[in-house]
C-alpha cells in the first residue's frame, strides 16, 4: 500500500451527514469533525447550535415528531439528492432517584432516545426505497449503560447518577440496531452502534472526586475525551466498513471488560 493517508482511507469530502443531537457535547464535536473533513452536515436538535460554517445546515426540531423529521429529510433529498451517513446521537436523561421517577420523565426519555431514532430510520428508509438509493451508513449512539448498570459506589452527593430509563433506552437502541441492520441489509443500508463510556464534560461541572472514582473503574484509568470516538465513528461512516453491520462497538477504556 503506497501513500495510504488518512484522507484516502476516510474520504468524506462532500458527503451528506445527518447528525441528531448536534448541539450537545458529542454532537457538536462530531459535526465539527466531518465539517473539517469537507462534509456537508445537517444538524437536528431542540437546543440552539453555535456552529458557523457554510456547509452546516441546522434544524431546531424535536426528532420524536415524525412529521417534522419527514419534512427535514424531504428538504435534504431535494437539495442534495442523497444522504451518505446518519448519526443518531440525540439522547436525554434525568437524574432524580429511581423512586422519584415521573411518568413525564419516562415518556420524554423514551420518546427522544428510542422513538426519535426509529422515526429518523423509518422515514429515511421510505425515501431510500422510493428514490432507489444505492447505500447509506447509519450509526446509532448507544452507551455502556445499555449493557451495564452504573456502579453506584462512584457517585457522591450532588453527582448525576445515570438513570434506569436512560440505560433501558440505550439497551433498546442496541437491539434496534441489530433489528434494522437485518431489515435494511437488502437495501444496502449498514446499521451499527457506537457505545461510549463516560466522557469528560466541563459543561456539566463534573466533580474531581467523581472523575477520580470513575477512572479507578476503568482499566485505562481515565474518562474518555470526545476525540477518543473519532476513529471508530469515521470507520463506521466510511466505505471501509461496508462488511460491518449489526454491531455494537464499545469504546470505554476497557470498563466493560471486567
Amino acid at each position: 500500500m503506497k501513500n495510504l493517508s488518512i484522507n484516502k482511507l476516510f474520504n468524506f469530502k462532500d458527503k451528506i451527514i445527518i447528525i441528531s443531537g448536534s448541539s450537545g457535547l458529542l454532537g457538536t464535536s462530531f459535526a465539527q469533525l466531518f465539517l473539517n473533513m469537507g462534509s456537508i452536515v445537517v444538524g437536528i436538535d431542540k437546543s440552539k447550535n453555535k456552529i458557523k460554517n457554510d456547509k452546516f445546515y441546522f434544524f431546531n426540531a424535536d426528532i420524536s415528531d415524525e412529521k417534522i423529521i419527514n419534512k427535514i429529510l424531504k428538504f435534504v433529498f431535494k437539495k442534495f439528492k442523497k444522504i451518505d451517513v446518519i448519526i443518531n446521537n440525540a439522547g436525554i436523561s434525568y437524574f432524580k432517584k429511581f423512586e422519584k421517577r415521573t411518568k413525564k420523565e419516562l415518556n420524554s426519555t423514551f420518546n427522544t432516545n428510542v422513538v426519535g431514532t426509529i422515526n429518523i430510520c423509518k422515514n429515511y428508509l421510505n425515501f431510500h426505497k422510493k428514490l432507489k438509493l444505492e447505500k447509506c451508513s447509519i450509526i446509532n449512539i448507544g452507551s455502556i449503560y445499555g449493557i451495564l448498570s452504573p456502579d453506584f459506589n462512584i457517585y457522591g452527593k450532588g453527582d448525576n447518577i445515570n438513570s434506569e430509563i436512560y440505560g433501558a433506552t440505550k439497551a433498546g437502541i442496541i437491539q434496534f440496531t441489530k433489528y434494522f441492520s437485518v431489515y435494511g441489509a437488502k437495501y444496502n443500508i449498514n446499521v451499527n452502534c457506537l457505545s461510549p463510556g463516560g466522557v469528560l464534560n466541563s459543561n456539566k461541572k463534573q466533580k474531581t472526586k467523581f472523575i477520580k472514582n470513575y477512572s479507578k473503574r476503568v482499566p485505562l484509568n481515565r474518562m474518555a475525551n470526545v476525540d477518543d470516538f473519532y476513529t471508530c465513528l469515521m470507520f463506521l461512516a466510511s466505505d471501509k466498513s461496508s462488511y460491518v453491520t449489526g454491531q455494537n462497538i464499545v469504546v470505554d477504556g476497557g470498563l466493560s471488560a471486567w
